[in-house]
């Protein structure tokens, strides 16, 4: 997996829109900079969808914690646990 980042100024994005969204499509995402700094990013229409899932995913679970009130356990801490109880 290529883990490069991917970046292109304002610029770029004007004078070479495909180049831009095909290296976001490509590679999940690509940043833009202004004036040398992040600004902003392009991202591959799937990858969006990947990311608002997994986001709405963590709400639902934070609502379900919250609603339950259950204490959070760490996976070690349960992992622990299980190897006390054999």
């Amino acid at each position: 997996m290529d883990t490069s980042i991917v970046t292109f100024s304002v610029t770029d994005l004007r004078h070479k829109t495909n180049e831009v969204l095909k290296e976001a499509v490509q590679r999940g995402y690509a940043y833009l900079l202004r004036r040398s700094k992040p600004a902003a990013a392009v991202v591959d229409i799937n990858y969006l969808a990947a990311l608002q899932e997994v986001y709405e995913d963590s709400l639902d679970i934070a609502e379900f914690d919250r609603t339950v009130k259950l204490p959070r356990i760490l996976l070690e801490k349960h992992k622990q646990r299980k190897t006390r109880g054999k």
